[in-house]
């Protein structure tokens, strides 16, 4: 099934803050994360947009993998949801990481631009399937 115009316009937002995590570019992701942003980590501590632009700052996470597969969009009149799997990697605050996860990101359409407004992610166990 082909994706709407928003599924369309949505991951190619989705795959700026992919690429902006990646390289710590607080530009992008204040662009493109809501100011009333809600999320919560792998650990389920609660963040907001100021949280998420620390954490994936300069001065925050450095990641080395963000990669993402089985990605699924649905929409509705202004809202769409991506969900899919992740695997992300990296260190923070000199502590290595590596997580295998299923997450959904909520983006809504407002004043004319589309914005990612919640996301959360959950450890999965791989079992190399």
């Amino acid at each position: 099934m082909q994706p709407t115009n928003e599924e369309t316009s949505v991951l190619q937002i989705f795959e700026s803050l992919r690429v902006a995590m990646l390289n710590n570019d607080v530009d992008t992701l204040r662009t493109h994360v809501a100011e009333d942003y809600r999320g919560s980590d792998a650990g389920g501590r609660l963040h907001g947009r100021e949280e998420y632009l620390v954490a994936y700052g300069p001065d925050g996470v450095s990641l080395e993998t963000l990669q993402v597969s089985d990605v699924e969009t649905t929409a509705w009149s202004d809202t769409v949801l991506v969900t899919g799997n992740t695997l992300i990697s990296g260190a923070y605050q000199e502590q290595e990481f590596e997580h295998r996860a299923r997450f959904p990101d909520v983006y809504r359409f407002r004043e004319d631009a589309w914005a990612l407004v919640a996301s959360s992610v959950t450890d999965i166990a791989y079992n190399g399937a």
